[in-house]
């Protein structure tokens, strides 16, 4: 019981400290002129109710329900010891590392995923700008980890916390600029490692997926620290209104729509639900990964011609 009772006021609390947070930050950086683009902290704002109403409503309907399921019917039998919780945050982290990776690599995923990214402004608003569809993907990230044996009301403090340092890691850049800490940054994921996952240059695309730790994208090759030559630029690939919310929330959709109906060909179709954005069946696709080997190649031979 006392683990349900702090599972059920640990969001809350947290919550209310995030907001409290936002607000100072958002305040301060209005004061000394940082933020331009007030309208597109409105739409963080409103976009967090689209994401998180649907998510909070179903949560003790439907996602208990599951996750009890799952617990009941567990692989293991796994007890509350201190060191389940580090292995629980552990595969908690891999999980969320895993989702966020498909929601940047599966195009129907990204047309939910893209709302977070489309915003042009770091700050920690950002941390909870998010599609009205979430609803449908986040959960996954904890919903079945009762099944390999954790009591459900651990996992959800475990993403609790975790979502309160997601949150944390959008501060704006300014208040935390970017220094080196090697040995810190190859294990989490810091601001300027997220603000790195936000920008549309070239050389960052498609890297630094984690929430919390730093070790999966070091594993599986997508980690990418900040360059000193490349200064972030935030937003999407394409021309979103950052601070629309029809046009955030809806535009990727559209554009998906649109390249379903360009081809009669049903496998195709299909193929552009579920290749990474920027595939076409005519021939001209053109990959993040390629555009960011060419980047990175581009910033060596710079370096390169300098030290000459």
């Amino acid at each position: 019981m006392e683990l349900e009772f702090i599972s059920e006021k640990l969001p809350a609390t947290l919550t209310i400290l995030v907001l409290t947070v936002v607000v100072i930050e958002w305040i301060g950086l209005t004061l000394t002129g940082k933020i331009e683009k007030q309208k597109e902290s409105w739409v963080n704002i409103f976009s967090a109710g689209l994401a998180f109403l649907p998510q909070f409503l179903i949560t003790k309907v439907v996602f208990l329900v599951i996750m009890f399921w799952a617990y009941q019917n567990s692989f293991f039998d796994i007890g509350l010891e201190w060191y389940y919780w580090i292995i629980a945050w552990i595969i908690y982290d891999f999980s969320f590392w895993l989702i966020h990776f498909l929601g940047h690599k599966v195009r129907l995923l990204w047309c939910l995923h893209n709302v977070h990214h489309s915003a042009k402004e770091m700050k920690l608003s950002v941390g909870f700008r998010g599609s009205v569809f979430d609803v449908l993907l986040v959960p996954h990230t904890f919903l079945w980890l009762p099944l390999l044996g954790f009591n459900p009301f651990l996992i959800l403090i475990v993403d609790a916390v975790a979502k309160l340092y997601g949150v944390a890691v959008h501060i704006n850049g300014d208040l935390v600029p970017n220094k080196k800490r090697r040995w810190f940054e190859s294990i989490v994921i810091t601001p300027s490692a997220h603000r790195v996952h936000h920008s549309t240059n070239h050389a960052y695309l498609d890297t630094n997926y984690g929430e919390t730790l730093a070790i999966w994208d070091r594993i599986f090759n997508t980690y990418q620290a900040e360059l000193e030559e490349e200064i972030p630029r935030y937003g999407v690939m394409k021309e979103v209104d950052s601070g629309n919310l029809y046009d955030t929330q809806v535009n990727e959709f559209i554009g998906l729509w649109n390249d379903v109906k360009s081809t009669k060909n049903i496998i195709n179709k299909l193929k552009y639900l579920i290749m990474p954005p920027g595939w076409s069946h005519k021939g001209e696709t053109i990959s993040a990964n390629v555009l960011r080997q060419e980047a990175l190649l581009e910033i060596q031979k710079r370096r390169t011609a300098n030290n000459v």
